[in-house]
């Protein structure tokens, strides 16, 4: 045999040994996570385990590191299974999903992101998935992304809650990473808990503008824009018995409703304007090929 031919019996004893040390790797980064659980019970009383912003980071790094000939998809997709499995040591995580349509995407996009091992349920009323979220340790509702002529949307039911009343918010806009080779449909969804969202570096805000009906998209996208917000429009809700619009939009950025922007908003807007809901926030999508 010639010399440069490597001996294949010693490259695979070189992988069982790479294997088992990595399996060592992984039970040591859980016992980790036990003790994280821990100290969360000891100083918070129960905090919510699930942290998109440290995830989003997470996983926005390793996409910036050489993986040579390990393509992004994969290295995301092995990150969020341990990412997943270690959420679900901290406390109780289950996923409802809403499909009312073409359920196989939306299953798909589930698991794809929340993992393999989390429990899942599908369901056709975006209400029982609210509620589900609304009242269960745990549960992270996946409802359709919002579109302009819809019937019955789901998202108003949050603009209606009150400003610093606790409820369902917007934590995820997904596929937070989209693969071309890794999608079904071309789909998209969000993601809502009971969970305050935290800054990522990279995150967009749900913003809900309710207005009387004489005042029109581009007017409100116009000042949003002059207050020095970035906007992008979503969906709009005509309200035709309180004569009222709801018009929804991403912003570039976290924001909360003590930011002087939406101070100066309001004041521009003046008698026009008559709520501003704040719906959530979400880490922006890593797009494959670079981290945004």
């Amino acid at each position: 045999m010639p010399n440069d031919i490597p001996d294949l019996e010693s490259l695979r004893n070189q992988i069982d040994a790479i294997d088992a040390e990595l399996h060592e790797k992984i039970v040591q980064r859980i016992a980790l996570i036990d003790q994280v659980a821990h100290a969360k019970q000891l100083g918070s009383g129960g905090a919510v385990a699930m942290r998109p912003n440290r995830e989003a980071t997470l996983v926005r790094n390793l996409a910036k590191r050489d993986a040579g000939q390990l393509q992004t998809a994969t290295v995301v997709r092995i990150w969020r299974e341990l990412i997943n499995s270690a959420t679900a040591l901290q406390g109780p995580l289950s996923v409802a999903v809403c499909a009312p349509e073409r359920s196989v995407g939306y299953w798909d996009m589930a698991r794809n992101h929340f993992g393999s091992s989390v429990p899942m349920t599908l369901h056709t009323s975006p209400s029982l998935v609210l509620r589900m979220v609304d009242d269960e340790p745990g549960v992270i509702g996946l409802l359709p992304f919002p579109q302009n002529g819809e019937d019955n949307p789901w998202w108003p039911a949050l603009a209606s809650q009150a400003d610093g009343q606790e409820g369902p918010r917007v934590i995820w806009r997904l596929p937070f990473f989209a693969s071309a080779t890794g999608r079904f449909e071309q789909l998209e969804s969000l993601a809502v808990a009971n969970l305050a969202p935290e800054a990522s570096g990279e995150d967009a805000t749900l913003l809900a503008v309710e207005t009387d009906r004489d005042v029109s998209l581009a007017r409100v996208v116009d000042q949003l824009g002059k207050c020095g917000f970035s906007v992008h429009p979503l969906a709009v809700q005509e309200q035709e018995a309180r004569h009222q619009r709801l018009q929804l939009f991403e912003i570039d950025g976290m924001i909360s409703h003590e930011d002087p922007g939406l101070a100066k908003f309001q004041e521009v807007m003046a008698e026009g304007l008559f709520r501003l809901s704040i719906l959530g926030a979400y880490p922006k999508a890593l797009i494959e090929g670079r981290a945004e």
